[in-house]
């Protein structure tokens, strides 16, 4: 089995897939536009990715029956596409939480102290020690989290550590009780919770409903002087409005993702957002700790692996979570050759779909009980011919999927 690591990867895992008996070939200065060549001329039979985006044009090049994106999300794979090839499609979902955690909390800190701007003025020879002695504090000040999952708590953990007031927002009241559980209030609205948060922290993956969330009711919403950061994605932000907002409002920003990222791990970039006095930022190195990558590398060989191993993976996010089946056939049979091509080329006559198939086979390997999901019913007639038309057939019976 062929496997093609596209981006940035602790190299310790590619030396555990060659162990494992896998041809690996690493190139992470593959880009979009030559993923497809590189996927053909190897032939390759799972990709791994970070960043690098796998579009539907590229899903046809070489035997693809796997794409393991190393990090959390998938908004950078065209999902819908690999599910009409029939291509898994996983990824490293908490793999890098507490790396991203540690940075928002760590960019709320520099935005109460104004670390940046001081490090650059004493740099500069100046000392101002009168203008950088008027933090506010974030002891007993108002956190809002937007966003439940494993990140999101994260944050929320770490900001209570800090003595923070924290409360949640998730789409829909969904994981309300979650929160409650672990001592964290639960606003249900939104802009409720900006207008009540000292400092909002963004946590939510790229989706139809999340792109453009923060916007202009949001940050018309914050108090005067709010912090706000996103490590998420940057999609989710209007970014016009939170320049109005930074020049208006006197919102304080930090960002680790915006319009106009640079690629790889060296580029030059020319984002005018980056001018605003009131805005820090960082190069997108959220999940880009020694700890985040040697989990995400260990995801990532933990699955392919997996599908090397059985030709079904972990963590995917693009299979059923409920079969459309109807009814399952219960064939228990002899293991003897061509019982179940017997029961297959009936199910075919009569235009009926085999969508799930399992073969157990009893101890001493004489006997085999065969369990297909079907998404419709077979005629009487049928039940009753197949196994009349094969005397390794012991009994045959439909069973109604609930």
């Amino acid at each position: 089995m062929r496997v093609l690591i596209a981006d940035k990867l602790l190299p310790s895992a590619a030396e555990r897939l060659r162990a494992l008996g896998l041809e690996v070939l690493e190139n992470a200065a593959l880009k979009t536009a030559t993923l497809g060549d590189a996927l053909g001329e190897h032939g390759s039979h799972v990709l791994v990715v970070r960043s690098t985006k796998v579009p539907a044009e590229v899903l046809s090049r070489g035997r693809l029956g796997l794409i393991v994106r190393a990090g959390a999300g998938v908004n950078t794979i065209d999902v819908a596409a690999a599910s009409e090839r029939g291509v898994y499609v996983a990824n490293c979902p908490g793999k890098n939480s507490l790396a991203v955690s540690e940075l928002t909390i760590g960019l709320l800190v520099a935005l109460d102290r104004r670390i940046p701007d001081a490090v650059a003025d004493l740099r500069a020879g100046l000392w101002r020690k009168g203008e950088y002695s008027k933090a506010r504090g974030l002891a007993g000040r108002r956190m809002g989290v937007v966003g439940a999952g494993r990140i999101g708590m994260a944050v929320a953990r770490q900001a209570r550590g800090l003595g923070m007031r924290v409360t949640v927002w998730n789409h829909g009241g969904r994981r309300k009780e979650a929160v409650e559980a672990e001592g964290f209030a639960f606003e249900p609205d939104l802009l409720e919770l900006a207008a009540n948060s000292d400092a909002v922290s963004l946590h939510l993956a790229s989706t139809p409903e999340t792109r453009g969330l923060a916007g202009e009711a949001f940050f018309g919403a914050l108090p005067e002087g709010a912090y706000f950061l996103n490590t998420s994605r940057a999609d989710l932000v209007d970014e016009a409005a939170l320049r109005r907002a930074m020049s208006v409002g006197g919102v304080r920003a930090a960002v680790d993702v915006f319009t106009g990222e640079g690629a790889g791990a060296a580029d030059s970039i020319d984002v005018d957002l980056l001018a605003e006095p009131n805005l820090i930022a960082t190069p997108h190195i959220g999940a880009s700790t020694l700890q985040a990558q040697e989990a995400v590398a260990d995801e990532v060989v933990r699955i392919v692996a997996g599908y090397a191993r059985s030709g079904s993976a972990p963590s995917v996010v693009n299979v059923e979570a409920a079969s459309p089946a109807t009814h399952v056939l219960i064939v228990r049979h002899l293991n003897r050759v061509g019982v179940l091509s017997h029961v297959f080329a009936a199910l075919k006559d009569a235009q009926i779909n085999a969508l799930e198939t399992e073969n157990i086979v009893f101890g001493g390997g004489k006997a085999c009980i065969a369990r297909i999901a079907i998404d419709s019913a077979p005629a009487a007639s049928i039940l009753d011919s197949v196994p009349r038309g094969n005397p390794d057939i012991l009994d045959l019976h439909l069973v109604a999927r609930s």
